[in-house]
């Protein structure tokens, strides 16, 4: 554990913005303001400047892969300039010198972290709709949007650049973004053997998938209700910090995770909406709904992954508990085949 993950809140939040003042400068935006969007594993800010506004993240260097990045950008890219989605994604902007999309920090303070990686984006104006207010219209919504994105925005990466794998190694091995050095450690060997034991579940559903064919892509992969943004009436996504070369049926997991935890007594329609608005772009050969949920108890261990990687002090002060309660969870999907939430969402 760094010595920046035993900071108090307030002073992490401090080392940020320095950080985000001294990255300002590289896209020629002095004097620009600042106003927190989001700080969890990144830290996200909204930047004001006299041209209109802007998305700075700010993400550690010791996960933020270069290639992982590259990856990004180069997808946000294509589905800008490849597809028809009406508001389609945020925009990476080059760095005035040099024309890099992302550019390489590292904290005057050696003792905070270490180097960092910055990315500018435009500013997708529009509404972000808690899981609370979504009805089966927006979800409906949502479903098509993914199977727009999943059938017309594919992109074939120069050589060179690689799409980090979102399959069953990507997910749950060492290179997967949820990875964190001494996890194991952390989690009691009854939670291990849930863990495992769900990841070996969600092996056999990606193994009928891969056989099925045509069942692989380049996803969203943390498609949850704060990285969907409404302008207008139409969805799209936010963040692809997570993207990857993963299962198309894995993109509708994160979302349908979350209103399982926040939605339960109309799950079952916000879930037939979203299916409904998918399936109804895909051509014949469609995956099977019942091959949902162990790629949603999956988003689950994922979480648990996420949870165990965190240097964010308020969540690591709740990541035991919320590990506690989801690996039963997880105990009791692998009993009933269902997995029911009643663990927060973060």
């Amino acid at each position: 554990m760094s010595s920046f993950s035993n900071l108090p809140l307030g002073e992490q939040q401090a080392r940020w913005r320095e950080l985000a003042l001294a990255a300002l400068p590289h896209w020629r935006l002095e004097g620009a303001r600042l106003g927190w969007l989001a700080y969890g594993g990144n830290a996200v800010f909204k930047v004001h400047a006299a041209d209109g506004a802007y998305v700075l993240r700010l993400k550690a260097g010791g996960r933020a892969i270069e290639a992982r990045l590259c990856a990004e950008v180069n997808w946000l890219r294509h589905i800008r300039q490849a597809t028809n989605l009406k508001a389609p994604c945020p925009q990476p902007l080059p760095a005035t010198a040099g024309g890099s999309l992302f550019l390489s920090l590292r904290p005057a303070k050696a003792s905070a972290r270490q180097a960092v990686f910055c990315t500018l984006f435009d500013y997708l104006p529009g509404e972000i709709k808690p899981a609370s207010a979504l009805g089966t219209r927006q979800l409906r919504q949502i479903g098509a949007y993914l199977g727009r994105l999943h059938r017309g925005g594919q992109l074939q990466l120069p050589p060179g650049i690689d799409m980090p794998r979102l399959d069953w190694a990507g997910l749950f091995g060492v290179e997967s973004p949820y990875h964190s050095l001494g996890e194991a450690d952390r989690i009691s060997p009854a939670q291990r053997e849930v863990l495992d034991a769900v990841a070996r579940r969600a092996r056999e559903t990606m193994r009928q998938l891969e056989r099925a064919g045509g069942s692989m892509g380049c996803i969203h992969g943390d498609l949850v209700a704060k990285n969907i943004v409404f302008e207008a009436g139409a969805p799209a996504a936010i963040d692809f910090e997570y993207c990857g070369w993963g299962y198309f049926l894995y993109d509708l997991a994160p979302l349908l995770w979350q209103l399982k935890g926040e939605r339960a007594a109309d799950y079952p329609a916000l879930e037939a909406a979203l299916w409904a608005g998918y399936t109804g772009l895909q051509p014949s050969a469609l995956p099977q709904r019942q091959q949902l949920e162990p790629l949603i108890a999956a988003r689950q261990l994922a979480s648990c992954r996420w949870l165990l990687a965190q240097e964010h002090a308020a969540i690591r002060a709740q990541s035991q508990a919320l590990i506690k309660q989801r690996c039963d969870e997880l105990r009791r999907y692998l009993e009933t085949g269902i997995l029911r939430r009643a663990s927060k969402t973060l």
